[in-house]
């Protein structure tokens, strides 16, 4: 990793620091300057502005996501079916508390500023193209997208109603549904 990568890496650390601990919407380029141990000019150099750095926030974001989901996927045996297992197991099988806490509070900046969502927008469709013609049919494949999206949607506004066990099931539910004969 370049000095300039690991540089832009650790000031958005620190930015998902100061959101966790204030929330997006009340994070500051000093407080994340002084989180990064950089100046506010190193902080600018790389983010000229907070918007430009809730951009790179969610770009690390997105970027992770895809790589969870290769990983999964390079896990799971070559079929028809893989890509869309390895959407569930990746988006429904991270350690969410974290995550969880930072992705809701972007939420909460993003309402504000809903073009910072135009990257995400296309990744979101590249995403489903390569996922619906998993051998599946369009429609159950939408239809366990949906779900498994649906869920992470309301776990990030924690407004989940299930317990863990129950969670696990409707996984494993929509696992089940990926592998069903049409």
């Amino acid at each position: 990793m370049s000095s300039l990568q690991s540089s832009r890496d650790k000031i958005v650390d620190a930015a998902e620091k100061v959101v966790i601990k204030v929330g997006a919407a009340h994070m500051t380029l000093d407080a994340v300057a002084e989180k990064a141990s950089v100046s506010k000019g190193g902080l600018l150099y790389h983010f000229p502005s907070k918007e430009a750095l809730l951009k790179g926030m969610l770009e690390r974001r997105m970027q992770r996501s895809r790589e969870v989901l290769e990983k999964k996927s390079a896990e799971l045996q070559n079929g028809p079916t893989r890509e869309i297992k390895a959407y569930i197991l990746s988006r429904l099988g991270r350690d969410r508390k974290t995550t969880d806490r930072v992705g809701a509070s972007l939420l909460a900046a993003i309402a504000h500023n809903p073009k910072l969502l135009d990257p995400a927008r296309r990744d979101y469709r590249g995403r489903l193209n390569k996922l619906i013609p998993a051998g599946l049919g369009f429609e159950r494949a939408a239809v366990i997208v949906l779900a498994v999206d649906g869920l992470r949607l309301l776990e990030l506004l924690s407004l989940s109603p299930f317990n863990e066990t129950q969670r696990k099931k409707v996984m494993e539910e929509l696992l089940r549904l990926a592998d069903e004969e049409m």
